[in-house]
Order: structure tokens, then sequence, then C-alpha cells
């Protein structure tokens, strides 16, 4: 799938931080409803996405950064993608950053796996940051998206153990950046048949 897709390296890569968010939030399983786009619970979660999405470009922000994580970044991507294709958002891009360059051998659901190759088609840029052996190629996937946003778009939910979506959040706030985050736990429109 990637070798119709020009991938850079991290080092190679290079955005207007300034006009720059990057998304980080849970897999699937921890969405409401699994993730399940015909429940009502998560309409309402991408439309939250979207709307916080299109505040960011009023901000002046063009360029968004998934980590393609089934879940919630693929939604996050397809809200992008959604953006990309209006025109109240032109200069809209997306950069799909991967932990490694087999990142899709994790997506398990046919739609999600379409989802990931459409991304990949449309973005201005794959960056690879890491390689499968290494331990640490979440947090290097993750600290590249921070490290070149300045503004972070998180759907979080607390888990008794920390989690990678955390991780990001408080790389974020270490950081500086602007961070909006889209609680779960504490809005039960998203769990809403």
């Amino acid at each position: 799938m990637l070798d119709s897709v020009e991938i850079i390296s991290a080092e190679e890569f290079y955005t207007e931080r300034a006009s720059t968010c990057c998304f980080t939030g849970h897999r699937r399983r921890d969405l409401p409803f699994g993730g399940d786009i015909s429940k009502q619970g998560v309409k309402n979660l991408i439309s939250t996405v979207h709307l916080l999405c299109h505040e960011a470009y009023g901000r002046g922000i063009r360029t968004f950064i998934t980590g393609m994580a089934e879940g919630a970044d693929l939604i996050c991507g397809s809200v992008i993608m959604d953006m990309m294709h209006s025109e109240d958002h032109p200069g809209t891009e997306l950069i799909c950053a991967l932990p490694y360059k087999d990142q899709i051998r994790e997506i398990k659901l046919a739609k999600d796996r379409y989802i990931y190759s459409l991304l990949l088609k449309i973005a201005s840029a794959v960056v690879v940051t890491g390689d499968i052996g290494d331990s640490g190629r979440y947090r290097r996937r993750n600290k590249f998206m921070v490290d070149n946003s300045s503004e972070l778009i998180a759907i979080y939910k607390e888990k008794q153990r920390g989690s990678g979506t955390l991780q990001t959040i408080n790389m974020a706030k270490h950081n500086g950046l602007d961070i909006h985050v889209i609680e779960l736990d504490r809005n039960p429109q998203f769990y809403c048949e």
C-alpha cells in the first residue's frame, strides 16, 4: 500500500508549526460503542471533532497531523478529508505520521483499512517515525506530532492505567501547545443510541 506513496523521514519533514494541529485519541475499543458510526453517540463525537477542526481553521490552522491508528486517529483524519473536499476550508492539508511502515497490519476492519488507504492518498506527506522492532515507536510518533504542532485535539477517556493518549496530552502540555480535549467520560451525548 505504501509502495505508491512517497514516504519521508521525520528528519526531512518540515511544517509551519504555528499553523499545524495534531490529534490524539483512543483506539476503537475505548471509544463509545466501539467507534460504531451507526450509533448516534459516535455521530455526536464526529460532529464535535468537526467543530473543533473548523474552529482551529478559523484560528489559522491549515495542517493537521494524524497518527493513523484505528479509532480516534482515523476518525480525525476522515474529518480533515471532509474539510479538504469542502470549499469552506481552502488550503487544508493532512499529514500522516506512521509509527512504522507496515502499521496497516494493526487495522483489522476492512472499512478502517479502506479509510487508512484513502488518507494516505490525500496526504500532503507521509512520515514514518520508527521501525517495527522499536519498542518506543508509538512514543516517537507522538513526540514527532507534538514537536511539529502548536495545537492538539484529543479524544480522551480516563483509564486506570496510562495510555498513549494521556502521554501525548502530557507532552503537549510540556511543549506549551494549545490543547482541546473532548472528554468522553463527561459527555453523555457520546453514549446515546
